[in-house]
């Protein structure tokens, strides 16, 4: 029994599909149409529209998904790329099944297909939020031990900094991960003890403290 669609898609960013496979007739929803750039009943719906706007690195994959279900009416999933009439590129994922009449021929799909650019975006801007907050922290932290070798040694902010990357070269260690255990030693100090001495303590530790020694003017 065929699925008629039954008023507008749930979201501009959806769009319903039925293919009835004997008399190969496609019926779009208006989101279908709408993903691919086209206002309702632009186009006439048909295979070849509908892989024509597949990416051309996707086309392949997808016909194949498509042909599987015609075939044995299995339930069905496929990550791809839409380009749409305006060349926008979508990535979308459609979901669908086959519809199988008493002798267990396939005879319809039915499915849709969601945009998933806003998703993908929302994903991406998070990741770089992230990523900047990450590089904040460790350049905070590198600024940090920087100036607690300065302070410790005279040496100037080069200097430093040259000495962090040294020794994060020699340990096999981050620039990151050297800086923290300057910046954060993770051992309690005696109340009387300057806080040079503890740094100049800390550097001995990290083996650093004959590099500071090597970079004063004689």
């Amino acid at each position: 029994m065929a699925i008629a669609f039954d008023g507008p898609p749930p979201g501009p960013r959806w769009g319903y599909f039925t293919y009835d496979i004997g008399d190969d007739r496609w019926s779009w929803s208006d989101g279908m149409y709408g993903l691919h750039g086209f206002e309702p009943a632009e186009i006439p719906a048909t295979t070849e529209a509908l892989l024509d706007h597949k990416h051309p690195d996707d086309r392949v994959r997808a016909y194949e998904v498509l042909e599987t279900a015609v075939r044995t009416g299995s339930p069905f999933s496929c990550y791809h790329r839409i380009i749409d009439r305006h060349k926008k590129v979508r990535p979308v994922l459609s979901v669908g099944r086959g519809l199988a009449d008493d002798v267990g021929a396939v005879q319809q799909l039915v499915g849709f297909i969601v945009d998933l650019t806003d998703i993908q975006r929302a994903e991406t801007l998070a990741e770089v939020k992230s990523a900047l907050v990450l590089i904040a922290e460790n350049r905070a932290v590198i600024d940090q031990a920087k100036g607690m070798l300065m302070f410790a040694t005279g040496c100037d902010t080069d200097t430093a900094f040259t000495l962090l990357a040294h020794d994060s070269q020699r340990a096999n260690a981050t620039l990151n991960e050297i800086a923290r255990q300057i910046a954060t030693p993770g051992r309690e100090q005696a109340h009387d003890v300057q806080p040079s001495d503890a740094i100049n303590e800390l550097l001995d530790d990290l083996r650093l403290a004959r590099h500071c020694a090597a970079a004063q003017p004689a």
